[in-house]
């Protein structure tokens, strides 16, 4: 077997060009041609890929670094949510053994004098995820004035309760001006049967 060498393969090459025949100026003309086409090679087939190896590596690692941070970010939110929590945990803890959201909106509606004015309340409870159970109560007044709906309101959300107002959309009360016609939904959340206090 012949060993491989540079000039085996220029050899016959030179030979079909007819070098020796050329002039100084055609022989740099081809030359330079021939250095082109040398670098043309290298640059497709082993300058290029690496450059977008490199490249893709480093969109990789920005894209991991982004994951990263906001891998981060959530745990950092759920430890704040777990905290949070354990903070609601304990306020639920302290109400009376018989609390309900319904009675607690019934006794505030009659302490604002607008127990009369009470439609509807449906109470809801939404399951979900761990110790947790949200109860819901959707209730509608009519013919209320703004002032009486101001003092419900002011003694309906407590944090100590865990008690918020979600949602409230008003609307004129039809027969009657300066009335007016409210929708609330209440929240609160309670412990799952069998969660301990």
């Amino acid at each position: 077997m012949k060993a491989f060498s540079l000039s085996s393969i220029m050899q016959p090459l030179l030979q079909k060009l007819n070098w020796q025949g050329m002039e100084k100026r055609e022989k740099i003309m081809v030359a330079g041609l021939g250095g082109v086409v040398a670098l043309l090679v290298l640059y497709n087939f082993l300058l290029a890929p690496l450059l977008s190896t490199r490249e893709n590596l480093q969109k990789s690692l920005v894209k991991k670094e982004v994951e990263l941070q906001e891998i981060k970010n959530m745990q950092q939110e759920y430890r704040m949510l777990q905290s949070q929590s354990t903070d609601i945990k304990g306020r639920i803890g302290k109400r009376a053994k018989d609390f309900t959201l319904f009675s607690y909106i019934e006794k505030r509606a009659a302490q604002a004098g607008v127990k009369k004015n009470i439609k509807y309340l449906k109470p809801s409870a939404v399951e979900r995820e761990g110790a947790l159970q949200e109860a819901r109560v959707d209730m509608k007044l009519e013919q209320i004035t703004t002032e009486n709906l101001v003092a419900f309101l002011k003694g309906l959300e407590s944090e100590e309760n865990v008690i918020f107002v979600s949602r409230l959309s008003l609307k004129e009360h039809g027969k009657e001006e300066g009335y007016l016609n409210a929708v609330i939904q209440l929240i609160t959340f309670q412990l799952k049967s069998g969660e301990v206090r």
